[in-house]
């Protein structure tokens, strides 16, 4: 099922999944998650996520969203590579952590409007040549306007991915949360 937004501009992977909106106990339990360091939170989320993926065809492999290393120091883990690797442990898919890696540390997307977003994201990914040929499943907390998901997939596709399909825990809902 398309949104308007998806139905006047397609996105670039084959399909999205994902278990709830972000809001309410969702909301706060990725919070503490993210922000809180709570990583043993990571098995309750990838179990949701194994959840939503059900209606998704299987993949080579599992794929995280990365984070710049400057922003891995700051922040200590990459909360996207901690589902990841939780929902590996799940269901026996491999991880592949050096098939896409963030070049440059943009601002976070937190910080900016839907317009600057899709700016701030544009150049910042580079895929490895073993994605080839690979159906991979990428992997994220929080899809808000999916512009950075969108550059992630667009740099697979681009260096010869068959197929993406978006994984991520919560979708921030249309208008007040």
């Amino acid at each position: 099922m398309l949104c308007g937004g998806c139905l006047a501009e397609r996105p670039p992977w084959r399909a999205f999944a994902w278990h709830g909106l972000y809001r309410g106990a969702l909301r706060e339990i990725i919070l503490r998650f993210k922000f809180g360091s709570e990583l043993a939170l990571a098995r309750l989320l990838a179990a949701w996520l194994e959840d939503a993926a059900r209606c998704l065809p299987k993949p080579d492999a599992l794929l995280a969203m990365p984070q710049h290393p400057a922003h891995l120091r700051r922040r200590g883990f990459n909360q996207a590579h901690e589902l990841a690797r939780a929902l590996h442990v799940a269901t026996g898919l491999p991880l592949r952590a050096d098939l896409l890696l963030r070049t440059r540390d943009s601002a976070p997307q937190a910080t900016l409007n839907a317009r600057l977003r899709a700016t701030n994201v544009r150049g910042v990914f580079a895929a490895s040549r073993a994605v080839q040929g690979m159906r991979l499943w990428l992997i994220d907390d929080v899809m808000t306007t999916g512009n950075t998901l969108k550059e992630a997939t667009r740099t697979l596709l681009a260096a010869g991915a068959t197929e993406i399909c978006v994984l991520t825990v919560a979708r921030t809902p249309r208008g007040p949360a």
